[in-house]
């Protein structure tokens, strides 16, 4: 079959030529068995022609198999009845009632006698001890060649003209017979329409009875097994010509159209073999033996391939080998033959799935469960039924047989299982769902039907019904209950008014379970009404109960998803109409969602933003390509959210669950959704605005915390010297820095500097300078070596925008000296007590990261400066020369000379206050623009 792999063209004419083959065949073969003559009715041959003409009393024999050896049990109330057939006497048989006579002559009057007989209205055989006395003449007598009736139609042909289960044919238009197959042909050539005598016997009397042949005459259980057979050669056709490039979907056609074929035309009426029926039979043994191998080699390709069996040849020609071998000896050798292949075949598929099952994988097993239970369904229900036809008398089991149609019920089950299997998981690139909205319509009017044929009947039903009623009459002021019965009239009356009273009954109960099923189909089908005012509260409630923008996406989905039953939903949030800054989903995989999100560009936000049509519009009306994104993820309505003309959102509606357009009422209430939905989004960005204020300012509290804590905790005490410090920053952080760099006991390197900016910045700079200072401080280095180290390392890592100025001051208390550099930084105070003057003191020198290491120390220079017990050095940023007054005046370098020149020789900490308090006062306390940060060190 390789070769249709590349022709599946070639494969679809030849398919559809042998499907239409088979179909002529089966629908010949069903008109012929449909339009042949019946008289609706089932005989077999009679198993005796001695007939019991009068009633012998006698006890019945049960043979029970739970009983040891033969042990007898009589059963009482029962004796030979007159229209018995005779079968044997004390196990002899004979030709004739005289026979039979002569025979019991021989006995005494109190010999019991074994007598077998069939009993034709039964269809059994029973044994019975009758006494010699007690058999009275002429009890037995011969009559002609019989068949007897099995079964009648009711209303029937047969049971229209009186005839009865149990009667004894023995003449049809005055022609004998000697069994029932004669009996059928001498029907078959009755002519259609015309009454036909049929000479009965019965209890003992010789009736004619007119029986007007029907054209038409098909079984119910047979109309079901042929349904059956049609729904298996419709699903054989349908999956082959749709995948004929598919070795699994050709596989499926050939074997559902073969099975389907031997349940459609395996009933025939022929009279005599002719052309049609020799080939109809030739194809169904060559269809039913083939179906076999067929499975086996459908079971290698689906609903996987299975390379363990793949790779093993020899299991599918093993079974083809054996089927041709058992459809020539079927056809040219002898009947049995069939039965043989068909259980060696059986077999042979059973042992092979049964070795190579635990080899297959879970992939296999997921995708063939459906397949698995339903064959495993039909195999009890069949191995059912087949126990049931065993046990059950040999003449019963054609009754049986006749009602073996109704198998084509569960065996329905196997095409179905296969329908589902292919599209539930989309095998064959095949999508065969049925839509749920027809799905709701053909249940919902079959249940309706139910309802209705059933009322129908039970009021057909009533009339009909006898009622034990009590004697009860009705008076105009009492009710009298009477020892006689009620007259007829009065009866038929009261009988009237019961079966009024139940047919309303019967109807209102009826209408409530009919209601009951309506309305959980509906429920099943997600077809329940929904209050739009209660959806818009609980929608609202949602919204209000929301502030953070996933918490609103989310609510907003699984809220509308429950309250519309829609397939999907989806929201997208917008920021600026630029950004997606927020999505939720429901009703798809997270991946497929976020790869769906990940296409959302600014084209497809521009597309949204320019359709005005009401907020809402339709997916089919994008372009193609964004169309086919939208599609795939199963969204068809698109509702844009704005506010004030700004696009922030965009709401994406999937298909409802019960797959029902939506009607009007549902997109305006999706429009208002989306009106309603604005002005939360709105409220969710202005409260995620304010958490991230609150969130950074929290963050910029630690920060301000740990600058602060990074600063000197405690002044160093050092022999001769007052030291006293303070940084305030302008904001939470600050780019202000000061550090007491401790060498020895009797020395300290004070170090004030200043980060260009304000802010975060400018503190992450000032912590990072912080740490190389005190890095390389020990080494011993002085104030200017120290510098140009450092702006070794800030010359590559500071931003060509920023730089750091700072003064560097290395006390030497016992030598009363100061070695002093100045890498950019505002001037150094120094207030001299022997003349009472204040010196400003300028080294020339750039700030650091402003210049490469040579052209650095080349403008750097240090001075040495003595000092005397008294003298204060005061080191400052520009935060406190620069300060502002409310009027625009600088607090400027003039009011730090007063401050120092009056300072009355105060300790540093207070030198330290009165500036800081100074330029608070010359501010008026306004908001502080700059870092503030001074260093006091008195020498005493």
């Amino acid at each position: 079959m390789a070769f249709f792999d590349k022709h599946p063209q070639l494969f679809r004419i030849f398919f559809l030529l042998l499907g239409t083959v088979l179909l002529a065949f089966a629908a010949i073969s069903i008109y012929r068995y449909a339009s042949s003559l019946t008289d609706e009715n089932i005989f077999r041959t009679s198993p005796s022609n001695l007939y019991v003409s009068k009633d012998i009393p006698g006890k019945r024999l049960d043979f029970s198999e739970n009983k040891p050896d033969t042990a007898e049990r009589f059963v009482s109330g029962d004796s030979v009845k007159i229209h018995d057939l005779v079968l044997a006497v004390n196990n002899k048989l004979f030709d004739t009632g005289e026979e039979i006579q002569q025979y019991l002559n021989k006995f005494e009057e109190d010999r019991e006698i074994e007598l077998a007989v069939f009993r034709p209205h039964a269809a059994r055989e029973f044994t019975y001890l009758v006494r010699s006395r007690d058999i009275p003449d002429s009890a037995f007598r011969a009559i002609r060649s019989s068949v007897f009736v099995l079964d009648v139609t009711p209303n029937g042909a047969s049971d229209r003209a009186g005839l009865k289960v149990g009667d004894l044919i023995i003449r049809i238009n005055g022609q004998p017979f000697k069994d029932a197959q004669e009996a059928d042909r001498i029907l078959r050539f009755a002519k259609i329409g015309l009454s036909i005598a049929y000479e009965v016997l019965r209890a003992g009397q010789i009736l004619t009875l007119q029986v007007t042949l029907a054209k038409v005459g098909i079984r119910t259980s047979i109309l079901v097994l042929i349904l059956c057979g049609l729904l298996y050669m419709g699903t054989g056709i349908f999956v082959a010509l749709r995948r004929p490039r598919f070795q699994a979907a050709r596989l499926i056609g050939f074997t559902f159209l073969f099975i389907g074929f031997f349940m459609a035309a395996f009933m025939r009426r022929d009279l005599e073999p002719d052309t049609f029926s020799l080939a109809r039979d030739f194809l169904l043994i060559f269809c039913i033996l083939f179906t076999i191998p067929l499975m086996l080699h459908l079971g290698h390709y689906f609903p996987i391939e299975r390379p363990e069996l793949l790779s093993r040849k020899w299991i599918r020609f093993g079974a083809y080998f054996m089927t041709l071998l058992f459809t020539g000896l079927s056809w040219f050798g002898e009947e049995r033959f069939f039965f043989i292949g068909v259980v060696v075949l059986l077999l042979y598929a059973a042992a092979v799935n049964l070795i190579f099952y635990r080899k297959c994988s879970k992939e296999y097993k997921t995708l063939n469960r459906a397949i698995r239970y339903a064959s495993a369904l039909v195999g009890a229900v069949v191995a059912f039924f087949l126990i049931l036809v065993f046990l059950s008398d040999p003449n019963a089991r054609l009754g049986w047989a006749l009602n073996a149609g109704y198998i084509g019920i569960p065996l329905a089950l196997i095409p179905m299982a296969y329908l589902y299997t292919i599209g539930h998981y989309r095998l064959l690139d095949l999508d065969i769902r049925v839509r749920r909205n027809i799905q709701y319509n053909i249940i919902t009017f079959a249940w309706g039907i139910a309802m209705l044929v059933v009322l129908f009947k039970a009021l057909f039903v009533l009339p009909a019904l006898r009622f034990d009623l009590p004697n009860i009459q009705f008076k105009q002021a009492f009710i009298e209950i009477l020892d006689t019965p009620m007259e007829a009239a009065e009866r038929a009356m009261m009988e009237k008014g019961v079966v009024i009273l139940l047919g309303i009954g019967i109807t209102v109960g009826l209408w409530k379970i009919r209601r009951a099923g309506q309305n959980l189909i509906d429920r099943l089908f997600d077809r329940g009404e929904y209050d739009y005012r209660r959806a818009a509260g609980e929608l609202a409630e949602v919204m209000s109960a929301q502030f953070t923008m996933a918490g609103l996406a989310e609510g907003i989905v699984q809220k509308l998803a429950g309250l519309m039953f829609v397939k999907q939903v989806g929201i997208i949030f917008f920021r600026d109409e630029k950004a997606l800054c927020c999505s939720r989903m429901h009703g798809a995989p997270p991946d497929r969602w976020e790869t769906f999100c990940a296409s959302i560009n600014r084209k497809v936000i521009d597309l949204i933003q320019k359709n005005r049509a009401d907020f809402r519009f339709t997916a089919e009306y994008l372009p193609d390509e964004t169309r086919g994104h939208f599609l795939q993820q199963g969204f068809r309505h698109i509702i844009a959210i704005r506010s004030k003309e700004k696009l922030v959102g965009v709401l994406l509606i999937g298909e409802k669950r019960s797959e029902t357009p939506f009607h009007k009422e549902d997109l305006a209430f999706l429009s208002a959704v989306a009106r309603q939905a604005s002005v939360a989004i709105e409220n969710a960005f202005l409260y995620e605005e304010l958490a991230e204020q609150q969130r950074l300012k929290h963050e910029l509290d630690i920060a301000r915390r740990i600058q602060l804590g990074s600063l000197p905790q405690r002044t160093p005490t050092v022999e001769g010297l007052d030291i006293a410090g303070i940084s305030i920053p302008a904001q939470e952080v600050g780019g202000d820095y000061f550090d007491y760099l401790n060498g020895t006991a009797d020395e300290l390197t004070v170090i004030v500097g200043d980060v260009s900016g304000k802010g975060t910045s400018a503190a992450l700079y000032m912590s990072k300078v912080q740490g190389i200072m005190r890095s390389l401080h020990d080494f011993g280095l002085s104030p200017r070596d120290l510098f140009i180290r450092a702006n070794q390392i800030l010359f590559n890592d500071l931003e060509k925008t920023s730089f750091f100025t700072a003064v560097g001051a290395s006390f030497q208390s016992r030598q009363r000296n100061l070695i002093l550099a100045r890498a950019g930084h505002s001037p150094v105070f120094h207030y001299q007590a022997e003349t009472g003057q204040v010196r400003v003191i300028i080294p020339k020198g750039i700030g650091l990261g402003l210049a490469e290491s040579h052209k650095f120390a080349a403008e750097l220079s240090e001075e040495i400066i003595g000092y005397q017990p008294g003298d204060v050095f005061l080191f400052i940023t520009d935060g406190i020369t620069e300060a502002h007054s409310t009027r625009g005046e600088e607090f400027g370098e003039e009011n730090i000379l007063k401050i120092l020149q009056n300072q009355n020789g105060a300790s540093a900490k207070r030198i330290r206050d009165s500036i800081i308090a100074s330029v608070n006062h010359f501010t008026e306390n306004a908001r502080q623009h700059d870092d503030l940060t001074v260093v006091v060190v008195k020498a005493v």
